[in-house]
């Protein structure tokens, strides 16, 4: 499978349904569900086994949803292809998170962005450097274990809600050229005080950046995976898939892979004082403590942002 990542361009979208085991439903056809909190739950660590999940999975989806076998018939099916999937490209761990959502109009204006290499490290914020737009974590980066060539890349869809919105793939490196062009002027429109965290100044031009570009796209037809369909995509601002959000005025799972080597995700979780491998939550109401498991998955009571962004 690695020798054909280059055949997806930019991005692709890739059915998983197909994959699934032969007892599995298609999540089209598996129960709804209703989103109590938002919050999330991020594991850590070797590819898991749809049969072997994490204990703190089950304690985090009855606290966020209202159906926790709902959510499961529409994860199974996904963890199975991505199983078998990242092991074909070479891959063998990967940080995975669920997001759920409930309705909010954050994105009612489309935040089109690239993804920068998940491992790189916080470089200080300069003029042009990607912290300036919205929640990207910068632009210096390092080479991906898992590049082909092509750049580092990812995989994402929802279980439940709309899909992440891409632009037609015919206008991505046009879309790319854009967005670095509009980055840089609007960066250098203003000062920045940052080391490794966004300062005032990034955040404005974050703003300034996602009016512009959303005007600049705003006649260009989106376009969105289906159900039972993941999205593959290129990150980094030189080949990168330009995408954004969706509208989300409806209950939303969002699911995130980042495929990493042992020793790269074990250094990054290093880095935030966490041990190796791991699940845990944010945004959920329980005490610290309660889920703990064989992982060392944690819950944490309060609202924090996920160290990993949205797509």
């Amino acid at each position: 499978m690695m020798n054909r990542l280059p055949e997806h361009g930019a991005y692709a979208f890739i059915p998983y349904q197909a994959s699934s085991l032969p007892s599995t439903s298609p999540a089209s056809d598996a129960p709804s569900f209703k989103i109590k909190h938002t919050s999330t739950w991020t594991y850590c660590g070797p590819l898991l086994s749809p049969s072997q999940l994490p204990s703190s999975l089950h304690t985090w989806s009855t606290a966020a949803t209202s159906s926790p076998s709902a959510l499961l018939r529409r994860l199974i099916p996904l963890l199975t292809f991505l199983h078998s999937f990242l092991i074909s490209a070479g891959v063998h761990h990967y940080w995975l998170t669920l997001r759920a959502t409930t309705p909010t109009h954050e994105y009612d204006t489309p935040r089109w962005h690239v993804d920068d290499d998940f491992f790189a490290a916080f470089p200080s914020a300069a003029p042009g450097d990607s912290k300036a737009n919205g929640q990207d974590k910068g632009s210096k980066t390092t080479g991906k274990k898992y590049s082909d060539g092509h750049g580092g890349w990812k995989l994402c869809t929802t279980l439940l809600g709309p899909s992440t919105l891409f632009l037609p793939i015919c206008l991505n490196a046009t879309a790319l050229s854009t967005l670095r062009a509009v980055k840089q002027v609007e960066a250098e429109k203003r000062s920045h005080v940052c080391t490794s965290i966004r300062c005032g100044g990034c955040f404005d031009t974050g703003l300034a950046v996602r009016c512009t570009l959303s005007s600049l796209f705003a006649f260009s037809e989106a376009v969105q995976a289906e159900d039972g369909e993941i999205a593959f995509f290129r990150t980094g601002e030189a080949q990168g898939a330009v995408h954004s959000e969706p509208r989300c005025d409806v209950d939303r799972v969002f699911v995130n892979v980042v495929p990493g080597t042992e020793e790269d995700l074990r250094t990054l979780m290093g880095q935030f004082g966490m041990g190796f491998p791991r699940a845990w939550s944010l945004g959920v109401g329980w005490d610290v403590g309660d889920g703990l498991d064989g992982l060392g998955g944690m819950a944490v009571a309060d609202t924090r942002e996920s160290v990993v962004s949205e797509v």
